[in-house]
């Protein structure tokens, strides 16, 4: 098994310079564009803590990722909205930043369109060249939506089938209540 190399003054120098322009960068890209991004509302998604971009983006890559599942992509990013606004910040500012880089860095690649624009097959391309990334901030945003997106779509019930589970044991196994004395607490 190959060993991680220590990270040197010079590596520590170059990851910060760079992760710190990924996130200057990604507070310029552009905000809101609702009207650009119609998918929230033709879900009827009511969302608490992304914006109808980052929901869009969210989804195109359930679409992407999630390809043969019996799972909406809808219900995962709608599944994704809930759990950040219950996470609060730093998560979820975290998370929306890494989805306006993943939005909108097409271009770094010569692509004309952004990434929600593009078919789910030049999708699934582009998030693999994040995930094979010489960049570790690109190859950590991969990792966070890959995981946000499996997570939400392995939990669900649609799933069950396919990984033979269940569902949670309190449902299905019945087990009484017994008092425990713990002695006098002094």
């Amino acid at each position: 098994m190959k060993s991680q190399p220590q990270l040197d003054r010079r590596g520590f120098l170059r990851s910060a310079a760079g992760g710190s322009a990924a996130v200057a960068l990604a507070s310029l890209l552009p905000a809101g564009c609702s009207a650009d991004y119609p998918q929230a509302g033709a879900d009827g998604a009511t969302l608490t803590a992304l914006t109808d971009k980052e929901y869009a983006v969210v989804r195109a890559a359930a679409e992407a990722l999630l390809v043969d599942l019996p799972v909406e992509p809808a219900a995962i990013a709608a599944a994704i909205d809930r759990e950040l606004e219950l996470a609060g910040d730093p998560v979820r500012a975290d998370f929306k930043a890494m989805l306006g880089l993943i939005e909108h860095l097409t271009v770094l690649q010569f692509r004309r369109h952004t990434f929600t624009e593009l078919p789910d097959a030049a999708r699934l391309s582009y998030l693999e060249s994040w995930a094979t990334s010489r960049m570790a901030l690109r190859r950590g945003a991969y990792q966070a939506l890959r995981g946000f997106v499996v997570y939400f779509a392995w939990v669900r019930d649609d799933t069950r089938a396919l990984t033979g589970f269940d569902g949670p044991w309190p449902g299905r196994v019945n087990v009484p209540a017994t008092p425990i004395d713990f002695g006098e607490i002094a």
